[in-house]
């Protein structure tokens, strides 16, 4: 698996992730009045521990920082939008550049970056 495709299934697992989350959550179900059955929210998790599991066993080390980012930000991963980290809006150096065979992370807040355009 290339750094580009593991890092699109990475930005997959966090959607997995804020999706289970917001599911969960009673005042999100009350807001919208949709409900998700446990059968359902279960398909989910199982598919997100799997992918999980896959993203784990490729890159153990950018896993683990994907963990560690999502504990602290809410997010582990985030879109490069304009040259800027949608993380923490910072506009990055030029020195960071997109590529297709390395992790790169934001040097203000060190949140993995995507490029998705």
């Amino acid at each position: 698996m290339s750094k580009r495709e593991y890092l699109l299934r990475l930005y997959l697992l966090q959607d997995l992730d804020l999706l289970l989350q917001q599911v969960k959550d009673p005042a999100y179900t009350e807001k919208t009045g949709l409900t998700i059955s446990e059968e359902r929210i279960k398909e989910l998790e199982d598919k997100r521990n799997s992918l999980a599991l896959e993203l784990r066993k490729a890159d153990p080390i950018t896993y683990q920082r994907y963990e560690f980012l999502k504990r602290r930000y809410g997010r582990g991963i985030t879109r490069v939008v304009d040259r800027m980290c949608t993380n923490c809006f910072a506009a990055l150096p030029a020195s960071v550049m997109r590529t297709n065979d390395e992790v790169i992370t934001c040097p203000n807040c060190g949140i993995i970056l995507i490029w998705l355009d």
